[in-house]
């Protein structure tokens, strides 16, 4: 009888202490589904909810970030200036307007919350259907969130030597892919790739994602760093920003202004004793070296080269400095950076042309033919040329890239090609004809494009070393 009594005691304190583990467990499965939740609906920031992001989570599944921006919507469909359907938004902080950005990653979880300013990105892409735009952190839209914190790259670092982790930034850009520009989308994600592992350390990161305004799907993006003063201090570890010049060289023929005419002439002077001066002399040269990073410019020409890029040596050309403060990059040097990679992979008889022109032709601010007269910098652009094909430009390397590269879009690029904002990829403007649906593209053809790409980036080097050849055959 008495063994019956302590089985029984023994038995209730098992079922006790079984109840009190199954307590436990169920507390904590319900902190870690609060949390979710949490997560899940955007609460990280007292009255900051998304309404539409609910239904664009049940609508599909999602393999990158989701960016989803609440705008007024006076602000996105006016005929001249709207964000959307605008046929000439207006530049700067005239076309700029104040919106509402949560960015979530694939599973819904919010990474950002904060009222930023939205304006469109680029010149001549202004009147497209599908716009580039570019997203910027200010006080004045949200005191307590005036930078975004939240890495959309996973881990970018300083690159003047201290390897600093970059914890804040002022802007972003969310860059479409349409036809007429990155057409397959990666073009720049995978000139970027290249460009960094052939040394070039300000190449942008890239981050593919669905962009969706007021709910509405809006296509395949990708997010970059912007290319701006306040992104140079950010990557360069450079304290003040007003140390820095930056200016595009091309901006008034594009656009009919210029906003920095003081920083362009400086630069054009430099250019102009370039381009009247013998860069043999080792007078010449000490000066041009005082106030160039001659190096840094034959690797831009280089890559440029090696990417068949089709539209740089007459466009896209920006340059910066900064003060000479006796530190890294913060010399005095006038720098150039690489920018707008969606032509790249021309065709090969471009590759040839725009080579022989890059060498030969000081037209268009074109310095390069001047730098070569120097026997030394010479020799330096060609062992750069060869260098970067050794480390990037080679078919190992390129292979592996485009594999990575179209495996981080492809989920996204499938959708956005049976979308209905598909529409918008197809058109080259909004003031185009709308292309009938039944000549829009299909996913074959996408996959044809991104081999065509491949195959013409495969090339270029070979065209690239046989036009070395014939231009130095003693070389």
């Amino acid at each position: 009888m008495r063994n019956c009594v302590c089985d029984r005691k023994i038995l209730q304190q098992l079922i006790l202490l079984a109840i009190a583990l199954l307590l436990l467990l169920f507390c904590l499965f319900a902190r870690s589904s609060a949390a979710e939740t949490l997560d899940r609906e955007g609460l990280f920031r007292d009255g900051y909810t998304d309404p539409y992001i609910d239904d664009i989570l049940q609508s599909r599944s999602f393999s990158n970030l989701i960016v989803s921006i609440q705008a007024d919507e006076s602000i996105l469909y006016d005929e001249t200036d709207g964000l959307i359907s605008g046929s000439h938004p207006a530049s700067g902080m005239d076309g700029e307007h104040e919106i509402r950005l949560f960015v979530y990653d694939e599973n819904g979880r919010t990474l950002i919350v904060q009222d930023v300013g939205i304006r469109v990105s680029g010149a001549d892409a202004r009147k497209a259907a599908r716009k580039s735009y570019r997203i910027i952190a200010r006080e004045e839209y949200d005191k307590q969130a005036p930078d975004f914190t939240y890495d959309l790259w996973g881990g970018r670092t300083t690159v003047n030597g201290s390897e600093q982790e970059i914890t804040g930034y002022s802007s972003f850009t969310l860059h479409a892919v349409r036809l007429d520009a990155d057409a397959t989308g990666i073009h720049n994600s995978v000139g970027y790739s290249l460009a960094k592992k052939a040394g070039v350390i300000d190449a942008s990161p890239t981050t593919p994602a669905a962009l969706y305004i007021n709910g509405s799907y809006q296509g395949a993006y990708f997010i970059l760093p912007s290319k701006t003063d306040n992104a140079l201090a950010e990557l360069y570890n450079i304290e003040e920003k007003d140390d820095i010049e930056v200016a595009s060289i091309f901006d008034e023929e594009k656009t009919g202004s210029q906003a920095y005419p003081e920083v362009v002439a400086e630069y054009l002077e430099l250019v102009e004793y370039i381009l009247s001066s013998d860069l043999s002399d080792p007078e010449v040269q000490s000066v041009v070296e005082s106030q160039l990073d001659v190096e840094q410019f034959l690797q831009y020409y280089a890559v440029n080269l090696l990417l068949g890029n089709g539209d740089w040596i007459d466009n896209n050309l920006r340059v910066w400095r900064c003060q000479d403060n006796d530190l890294p990059y913060q010399d005095g040097k006038w720098r150039v950076y690489l920018f707008d990679l969606d032509w790249i992979g021309t065709y090969p008889e471009m590759i040839e042309y725009d080579f022989w022109l890059a060498i030969r032709d000081t037209s268009n601010y074109n310095i390069l033919p001047k730098l070569l007269e120097n026997p030394d910098w010479r020799d330096r652009f060609i062992e750069i040329i060869y260098e970067m094909e050794e480390s990037a430009f080679n078919e190992e390397t390129i292979e592996a890239v485009f594999a990575e590269e179209t495996a981080r879009i492809e989920d996204e690029i499938s959708y956005d090609y049976q979308s209905d904002a598909f529409g918008t990829y197809m058109t080259y403007s909004v003031e185009s004809e709308a292309v009938p649906e039944e000549e829009w593209l299909t996913l074959d053809d996408w996959e044809d494009k991104v081999e065509n790409f491949k195959s013409r980036l495969l090339r270029a080097p070979g065209i690239i070393n046989q036009c070395i050849e014939m231009a130095w055959p003693e070389e």
